[in-house]
Order: C-alpha cells, then structure tokens, then sequence
C-alpha cells in the first residue's frame, strides 16, 4: 500500500533528483557551450552554438537519468539518514526492501518522463541540432557529406552526395549489378524527393541512365523517374548524422531490421536499442546501490563526502558499460549481454549490500 511514509521517502528523494538534474543540466551546458564557441567554422556563431546547445538539451538529460537518480537517492536518503529518521523506521520494524519501494516510485515518475522525452523530444531536437549545425557551419541550406552517404537495397549500391532543405536527397548515382556482380545499369540524379501516401516511393529529376548491356550501352534521360526504394526518410535524410545513441527506439528498431535484411553489422544500433530498453533496471540498481551505501558505510558521513562517492560510483559504472559495448564488437559478443553485464553487476552489488545491512 503507498502509504505516508512512502510520500514522505519519495519526496525528499524527487526533490534531490531534481536539484541534482539541474546541477548536471548546468555543468553540462557549460562545457558544451564552450566546446560549441570554439568551433573554427565562420559560419557558425554564438547564436547558432546556443540553439544548438537548446536543441540537444533533451538528449543531455535523457542520458544522464541514471547517475541523477542515483545521486538524487543517494542525497535524499541520505539526508533522512543524517536526520536519524531512517534509525525510527527501521526500528519500527520497516525492511531495506521496503524502504527501497519507498524509492523506486520516484524513480519510476522520472523514467516515465524520461522516456517520452528519450522517444519524442530528444530525437527530434538531435535531428534538428545537427541539420542547423551543419547548415550553419556550411554556410549552406544543402547539407553537403564528405565522402557522400552510401545505401545499399540488394544489388543496388547508391551514394547520397547531400540533403535538401525540405529533405530531399541530392545528387544521387544509383548502381545495379547483376548476379555474378557486373555493373548492368548506372543510374545519376540531380535529387529525389520522397513521396508519403499509401503509394509511397522516391521520384528522381534530371535522371540520366546508362544501360551496359551486349552488344551496345544506351544512355536515356529522364526529366522524371520513379524508384520504389524500400526506404523513406528515416534512412535517406538527415537524421543519417546522428549517432546511434541519439535516435530514437523505434529509428533504432527501423534501421537494425534494415542492416539486418542486407547482411549489414548492426552492433553499433543493437548496442543503443537494448541500452534504451534496459535503462529503467539500470535507474534501479543504481539506487539500490545508493540506497545500501546511505545504510551501511554512508550512514553518519556528510552530504560532500556522499556526493564524492556518488561521483565516482557514477563514473565506474559509466566506465563500466564503455567498456562492454565495444568489447560486444571486437570479440563479437551479443550485444544485450555487453548492455545487461554492467547492469547485472550493480545490481548483484546491490542485492549484496542490502544482505549486510538488512
């Protein structure tokens, strides 16, 4: 039952998740905005480097959930615990278990919104960030891409030398080969717009086609052709910049199906996707960790000496999973093994503590 206590517990630790949310909110525009005000593009300027840094917020502070919750538990608690009122529960005979549901719902709210923001705003403003960034810094309303943009669809192989205004695709060269991988057709496009509806596919302008076939090559032009790509935006347009992390889970499930399909290496997608998917068990082991840290050696320390702990906690574990996802990579480990490791071994800690100090 959520009774007064669990109000009261819950409280204390949401109001210390949203001053320390604040404090990494603060501290991370700081550095961003200075790395942003350094760039050497003319282009660019403090302007365009505060929007940006406007836009990618939602993203900062989706990533750093975790370590804000745990630091958030950590002071909250811990301040209950200074207050000797953790002593007068437990010696009314609530449990370590108990006192952590206390916790969890908290940490729940802040998940929850969390997540809409991780799904919806964040990825939005990531897209958006990185197409002004580019645009400004090129001076440019079309995005140019050093070395072009290549997409492959069976034996199809086409480079995207950049992106519209309205996200449309420019100067695109499409090359079909045949079974034994003999260039048949080659196929080059001033761009292509994308048409939605239930017959969605790409119209190409300007189109010119070279036909290498016995026992002469044709060449036809085209003011315009349509090409039933199975594709849309979401693969061919700017959100291509943004690294995986970034996007959104559904992008992710999109572009993972898509590598998958081709018998591409989708690890670098895998790792972001099973990273969304289990952020709300590593939000909770991480506070159970806080939670049996403020019990057992934490317990009559001050505020400073927590957060110092919190920190280091925080970066450990943060080392911890960078150090598994391109492990997952090289040794070619399944990729929701290298996410779920970090997370099993906060929690198998966790677990371990709360046995000492129940």
């Amino acid at each position: 039952m959520f009774n007064q206590v669990d109000r009261y517990i819950g409280k204390t630790v949401l109001l210390a998740t949203f001053v320390a949310l604040l404090a990494f909110i603060g501290i991370i525009s700081l550095f961003t905005l200075v790395d942003e005000v350094r760039e050497e593009n003319a282009g660019y300027v403090l302007k365009d480097a505060l929007w940006y840094l406007l836009l990618t917020l939602p993203r900062r502070a989706y990533e750093v959930l975790p370590y804000v919750v745990f630091l958030g538990s950590l002071v909250g608690v811990g301040s209950l615990a200074s207050r000797s009122e953790i002593v007068v529960l437990r010696a009314a005979g609530v449990s370590v278990w108990r006192i952590f549901l206390s916790v969890v719902w908290p940490a729940l709210l802040v998940l929850t919104l969390g997540a809409i923001v991780g799904e919806y705003l964040a990825p939005w403003g990531e897209e958006q960030a990185t197409a002004h960034k580019a645009r400004s810094s090129q001076g440019s309303e079309v995005i140019s891409l050093r070395g072009g943009y290549w997409y492959r669809e069976g034996r199809m192989y086409m480079k995207v030398d950049g992106f519209g205004e309205n996200g449309e695709l420019i100067g695109v060269r499409q090359s079909w080969f045949d079974e034994q991988m003999r260039l048949e057709v080659l196929r080059t496009a001033n761009r292509a717009e994308f048409v939605v509806g239930d017959d969605s596919h790409w119209r190409l302008f300007d189109v010119v086609e070279t036909s290498f076939s016995e026992p002469e090559t044709r060449i036809v032009r085209f003011d315009e052709l349509r090409w039933d790509g199975r594709v849309d935006p979401r693969l061919l347009g700017v959100r291509v910049l943004v690294e995986p992390r970034k996007l959104s889970m559904s992008n992710l499930y999109y572009q993972i199906d898509y590598m998958v399909r081709e018998g591409l290496n989708p690890s670098a997608y895998q790792l972001a996707f099973w990273g969304k998917i289990l952020q709300p068990f590593s939000v909770l082991g991480l506070a159970l960790l806080a939670l049996t840290f403020v019990l057992g050696p934490l317990r009559e320390v001050g505020i400073g000496v927590r957060l110092s702990v919190g920190i280091l906690v925080g970066l450990a574990f943060k080392y911890l999973q960078d150090l598994f996802a391109p492990m997952s990579i090289v040794y070619d480990l399944p990729t929701l093994l290298a996410v779920a490791l970090p997370i099993g071994i906060c929690w198998a800690v966790g677990c371990w503590g709360v046995r000492r100090v129940a």
